[in-house]
C-alpha cells in the first residue's frame, strides 16, 4: 500500500477526529473570549458626567453642614446640661502639694533650665550673658528680676563691675504669679545667692502690676531699673514650711 504524502495546507487529523465537532468547539471558545473582552471594555467606560455632577453637589452640601455646625461634634451636644462627673470609688484625686520653699525651688529650677540656663549658665556665672551669681541686680530686690522677666532687658548694664551690652527677651512674659515667684526664689537662692525670702503670690501680683504700669514700652534699661534695685515688697512673706498647692500656689489649710 502506497503512503500518501502529507499536505502542509491541510490539518493532520486522525481518522477518528470529528471535524464538525472540533469546528463547533473552536467557534464556542472564540465566542466566549469575545464576550469576556466586551465585558472588560464595558467596565472601563467613563463615569457619566451627570453622575459626577450629582456626587459633587451632595459632597458640597454635606461639607457645608459639617463646617457650619461648630457644635456638631462638641462636648455640649452629647452631655446633658448640669452633668458632673462622678468621683471615683477612692474619692477625689489628691491635691498636689508641698512646702512652699520646695515647690518654688523645683518649679523655678525647671523654668530656669528651660529658658535661662542657655545664656546665664547652669551655674549662674554667665555663659554668654551677665552672671546672676552674686549680682546685686538679682539679690537686692525682687522688682528688678521680675521686671526683666516680664519685659526683657536692652542696652548696657554693669554687673559686678563689668559692662555688658545686648538684649534679653521677655522670657517670663506669660508666666503666672506662681511661676514668677518660683523663678525669682530660685535665682535668689542658687549659685551661692542666699536671699531666703518666700514671696507670696499677692506680693508678686503687686510687682507685676507695677511692671504693667511702666511709662515706657519695650525692654527695660539699666537706667529704668536702677531706682528699683533697693525697692522691697510690703506685707508678710510665706513662712517656711507653709504647704501650698503645686498648681495654683494656694495655701493648703491643715485639717
Amino acid at each position: 500500500m502506497s503512503v500518501q504524502p502529507i499536505d502542509p495546507k491541510k490539518p493532520d487529523l486522525e481518522e477518528s477526529t470529528n471535524v464538525a465537532q472540533q469546528h463547533a468547539a473552536v467557534s464556542r471558545s472564540a465566542s466566549a473570549a469575545s464576550r469576556e473582552q466586551q465585558l472588560r471594555e464595558n467596565g472601563l467606560e467613563p463615569v457619566s458626567v451627570w453622575l459626577f455632577i450629582a456626587g459633587s453637589i451632595i459632597a458640597i452640601i454635606a461639607g457645608s453642614v459639617l463646617f457650619k455646625s461648630n457644635n456638631l461634634f462638641g462636648y455640649d451636644e452629647f452631655v446633658k446640661s448640669g452633668y458632673i462627673q462622678a468621683e471615683g470609688e477612692g474619692g477625689p484625686p489628691p491635691v498636689p502639694q508641698g512646702p512652699v520653699e520646695q515647690v518654688y525651688m523645683a518649679k523655678g529650677k525647671e523654668l530656669y533650665s528651660g529658658s535661662c540656663a542657655g545664656c546665664h549658665g547652669a551655674d549662674g556665672n554667665g555663659a554668654s550673658c551677665p552672671p546672676l551669681a552674686g549680682s546685686s541686680w538679682v539679690v537686692d530686690s525682687p522688682y528688678v528680676p521680675a521686671f526683666i522677666l516680664k519685659n526683657g532687658l536692652g542696652g548696657e548694664i554693669i554687673v559686678k563691675g563689668k559692662a555688658s551690652t545686648g538684649t534679653m527677651p521677655a522670657v517670663g512674659g506669660s508666666y503666672s504669679d506662681l511661676e514668677t515667684a518660683s523663678i525669682i526664689y530660685y535665682i535668689q537662692n542658687s549659685f551661692g545667692n542666699e536671699v531666703g525670702k518666700l514671696y507670696t503670690l499677692e506680693q508678686i501680683a503687686a510687682i507685676n502690676e507695677a511692671s504693667e504700669g511702666r511709662s515706657v514700652v519695650g525692654a527695660c534699661t539699666a537706667a529704668e531699673l536702677e531706682p528699683l534695685k533697693k525697692k522691697q515688697v510690703t506685707g508678710d512673706f510665706f513662712a517656711a514650711g507653709t504647704v501650698i498647692n503645686k498648681k495654683t500656689g494656694e495655701i493648703i489649710e491643715a485639717e
